[in-house]
C-alpha cells in the first residue's frame, strides 16, 4: 500500500469525523473514562428493571466495584506436537504454547478448566462545584490473560507470576471533567474498542495494545459526536521513567445516521526499538437490521527506522464481523478476518474465521431485592454468559502454531463469563 494513499486516507477520515454536524440523538454522553472501565470488563447488559422496594440514594463518594470471572476450555487441533516453545523471559510464562493457541496468543493451555480473568474494577467519583467531578478507577485481573494486561517494565510485570498464571493492573488512573469534557492520567485501557472482541472469546489478528500511559482527553462537542487527543508512553508500558517509547494520539467518533457509526484513531511517534511509528485503525458500524449488526475494521501499521539493525515492519488487515440476536438469550457471531505484513523482506499472510454464541440462559430471572445480604439474590442478580466457539486459521509464510510445519489449525472451546 503507497504511502500517500494512506495518509489521503487518514486525513478524508479525520474530517469527516470532526465535521460538527450535532443532529444526532440518543448518544451516549456519559464520563468516558467508566467507558472505557466497562470495556475493560466486557460489561454485559444491565438486568432488565423490577418493581423494587423504596431505598435510600447510595453515597457518590463511597467506591463503586464491578467484578467479572471468565474461565472455560480451549484445545486446539495439533496440541503440542511441535513441542514446547518458551515465551523468552525467565520466572514466569515458561510454556507459552505448550498444549494451546499460540497463533491467537490466548487461551493457551488446554490442559484442562482455567482461569482465564478474575477482574475488579473498582471507582470513586467526586462531585465538585457546578457540573465537575473527580474520578478515580483501579482495576486488578489474575488469571491466564494476565499477561495480555501487564505493563512491560517494572511496574506490575511477572507480578505473583506462577506458570500460566499472573497478577496484572489494567487500569490506575485519576480523572477529572464534565459529562461533555474530561481528562484522565496514569493508565488505561485502550481508547477504541475492536469489533468482536466483546463478544468472541478468542481475539482477532489487529495489532492494538491492550493498556497504555499516558494522558488523553475526551470532548463530546455534541450529541453523536466525539473528539479525543492526548500522549502515550507507548504500548503496554507504565510509570517507566528509563522508556524510550513517546506516543500521540488522536481520535475522533461520529454517529452518521441513527443505523451507522463510524469511528477512527491514530498513533503516532517512536516506540518497540523505532525511531518512526504510525498506525491507524477505521471501524464502520451499521444496524443491517433490528438483529443483525455489521463490523468492518480497516488497520495499518508502519514501524521503521529500527535501532541496531531492526527490521522495518508493515501490516495491514480486515476484520469483518457479524453480530445476530437470535432472540433475547441467544447470539450468534461470525468473523472474517485477513491481515497481511512485511516483516525481515517476507510476507506472512494470516486468515481466520470464527463461529461463535453468546448464551445467556437466565435472562429472564428477576431478583427480588436490589439488594440482599444472601448469596442466592446477589448471585441471580448478576449476568451469566455461556459462550461456546470454533476457530479456523490458516497462514502464509512463518507461522507460531504450536507444530509450525502446520499451514492451518482448527481451535475451540467453551468459556463461562459471569459478572456481577
Amino acid at each position: 500500500m503507497k504511502k500517500s494513499f494512506t495518509k489521503l486516507l487518514a486525513l478524508i477520515v479525520s474530517v469527516l469525523l470532526v465535521a460538527p454536524v450535532c443532529a444526532q440523538e440518543n448518544a451516549d454522553s456519559s464520563f468516558s473514562a467508566q467507558a472505557l472501565a466497562q470495556a475493560a470488563m466486557k460489561a454485559p447488559e444491565t438486568v432488565a428493571d423490577v418493581e423494587l422496594p423504596e431505598e435510600e440514594e447510595e453515597d457518590d463518594n463511597k467506591w463503586k466495584w464491578e467484578f467479572n470471572v471468565l474461565g472455560g476450555f480451549w484445545a486446539n487441533q495439533w496440541g503440542a506436537t511441535g513441542g514446547v516453545q518458551e515465551y523468552g523471559v525467565a520466572g514466569g510464562w515458561d510454556y507459552f504454547g505448550e498444549g494451546g493457541n499460540s497463533a491467537i496468543g490466548l487461551n493457551i493451555d488446554n490442559t484442562g478448566f482455567q482461569l482465564y480473568e478474575l477482574y475488579a474494577a473498582g471507582s470513586r467519583e467526586y462531585k465538585l462545584d457546578s457540573d465537575w467531578k473527580f474520578l478515580v478507577q483501579a482495576d486488578f485481573l489474575y488469571g491466564t490473560d494476565a499477561r495480555l494486561y501487564q505493563s512491560g517494565n517494572r511496574f506490575d510485570y511477572m507480578a505473583l507470576s506462577k506458570g500460566q498464571y499472573g497478577l496484572a493492573i489494567p487500569q490506575l488512573y485519576a480523572g477529572i471533567g464534565t459529562d461533555k469534557f474530561n481528562v484522565i492520567v496514569g493508565k488505561f485501557a485502550c481508547p477504541i474498542d475492536n469489533p468482536g472482541d466483546a463478544f468472541f472469546v478468542s481475539t482477532s489478528y489487529n495489532p492494538w495494545a491492550y493498556t497504555h500511559m499516558g494522558a488523553l482527553a475526551t470532548w463530546e462537542p455534541c450529541d453523536g459526536v466525539s473528539i479525543s487527543g492526548g500522549w502515550m508512553q507507548g504500548w503496554d508500558e507504565a510509570f517507566d521513567p528509563d522508556s524510550d517509547s513517546s506516543l500521540i494520539w488522536f481520535g475522533a467518533g461520529k454517529q452518521l445516521t441513527k443505523a451507522i457509526k463510524l469511528s477512527y484513531m491514530m498513533y503516532a511517534g517512536n516506540m518497540l526499538g523505532y525511531e518512526n511509528t504510525y498506525s491507524h485503525c477505521i471501524i464502520l458500524e451499521t444496524k443491517l437490521s433490528d438483529k443483525l449488526t455489521y463490523y468492518l475494521e480497516y488497520d495499518f501499521m508502519s514501524l521503521v527506522n529500527g535501532v541496531d539493525g531492526v527490521p522495518n515492519s508493515k501490516l495491514w488487515g480486515l476484520n469483518n464481523c457479524f453480530i445476530y440476536e437470535i432472540n433475547e438469550k441467544v447470539q450468534a457471531g461470525i468473523r472474517f478476518e485477513y491481515q497481511e505484513e512485511l516483516a525481515a523482506d517476507e510476507v506472512v499472510g494470516r486468515f481466520e474465521m470464527t463461529l461463535g454464541y453468546s448464551i445467556k440462559p437466565f435472562k429472564d430471572c428477576k431478583p427480588r431485592h436490589k439488594r440482599s445480604c444472601l448469596c442466592a439474590d446477589r448471585i441471580m442478580s448478576g449476568e451469566l454468559v455461556i459462550r461456546p466457539e470454533i476457530r479456523y486459521d490458516s497462514w502464509n509464510g512463518m507461522n507460531v502454531f504450536n507444530d509450525s510445519t502446520k499451514p492451518y489449525q482448527f481451535s475451540g472451546g467453551v468459556a463461562l463469563d459471569y459478572s456481577f
